[in-house]
């Protein structure tokens, strides 16, 4: 029977208290939210062994940008593809969802957008390089690199190939791949929302992630959503990433939270630690009107200009 990986013995778990949050799930109902971990895969591990111990009815949610940037990335996109596929965490009864980022978002898309902007390798994409071949196949460069990983042939394609089909267009021109969850009044996705969107979730479900468009979009918007007063249209509490939250103001002043010390922001949580810079990965379990922050810590120097 398969299970999931052991808890890492050189990560840190820091479990934060149990904080009011406007936020409406249904009764017993735990939400469990990853941020973004950038390639930070022992960092993954320790979180969902967590969430098995003491949220084991949980649903999962990773919310993208699983790569690049970190030690391991691929073994990261072939553990959140893989669990994201069965629809749930391995030897667990814990649901588990996948949403993209807009680094994922930068691997996949271009194979079926040729007019996708080539951002992928400059974005912290290097890792394929040893891969990548003349006219950067990138799908024999992932099957290539999974292998290289340890991951039988067999199962290298399998999650492969199902990873690639929820970017395939359909005929309407979208693919599959979902941008967002909500259950509740939560709403989770990579980026954020527009503030100034009547229906937000409709305006997160128009978005085709095949096309970059501009940053007006749930895998990339930033300052506006940031910055924005709360609640917002519809009262969602929305769960996101992809900013450091440690690099937001959060007073007239400019202060910004300390390193790993994230909590809701009005009708907002952040999960983005800034992994690649911190070496911490952010999580937090929601309840009705409660939230609470879990880190995942691998003790190294941050940059003081960081």
């Amino acid at each position: 029977m398969h299970a999931l990986p052991p808890m890492p013995s050189h990560i840190t778990l820091r479990v934060g208290a149990v904080l009011p949050a406007p936020v409406s799930l249904p009764h017993g109902h735990v939400e469990f939210i990853i941020g973004d971990v950038h390639g930070e895969r022992a960092h993954l591990h320790a979180l969902w062994q967590y969430c098995a111990r003491h949220f084991p009815t949980a649903t999962c949610t990773s919310l993208g940008d699983v790569i690049d940037r970190g030690p391991d990335s691929i073994g990261c996109l072939m553990d959140v593809l893989r669990y994201a596929r069965d629809g749930r965490l391995p030897g667990t009864d814990i649901a588990f969802h996948a949403l993209p980022g807009n680094h994922e978002q930068m691997l996949f898309a271009p194979i079926f957008n040729p007019d996708y902007p080539d951002l992928f390798l400059a974005g912290g994409g290097d890792w394929l390089t040893p891969w990548l071949h003349p006219h950067g196949d990138r799908r024999r460069a992932l099957l290539e690199a999974a292998i290289a990983s340890g991951v039988a042939p067999d199962m290298a394609r399998r999650v492969l190939e199902y990873g690639i089909d929820r970017w395939k267009p359909g005929a309407n021109g979208r693919p599959p791949i979902a941008t967002f969850r909500t259950t509740g009044s939560l709403l989770m996705l990579h980026a954020g929302i527009n503030p100034t969107a009547a229906d937000p979730v409709a305006w997160a479900r128009r978005y085709n992630p095949l096309y970059a468009h501009d940053d007006d979009n749930p895998l990339w918007i930033r300052e506006e959503f940031h910055s924005a007063p709360t609640p917002w249209p519809g009262g969602w509490f929305v769960a996101h990433g992809h900013t450091f939250e440690h690099r937001i103001p959060t007073t007239p002043e400019g202060t910004c939270k300390p390193l790993g010390d994230l909590r809701p922001e009005g009708y907002r949580l952040g999960l983005d630690a800034g992994s690649s810079a911190t070496g911490i990965v952010a999580a937090a379990a929601l309840g009705n009107g409660t939230v609470q922050v879990i880190t995942a810590h691998e003790d190294w120097d941050v940059p003081e200009d960081f």
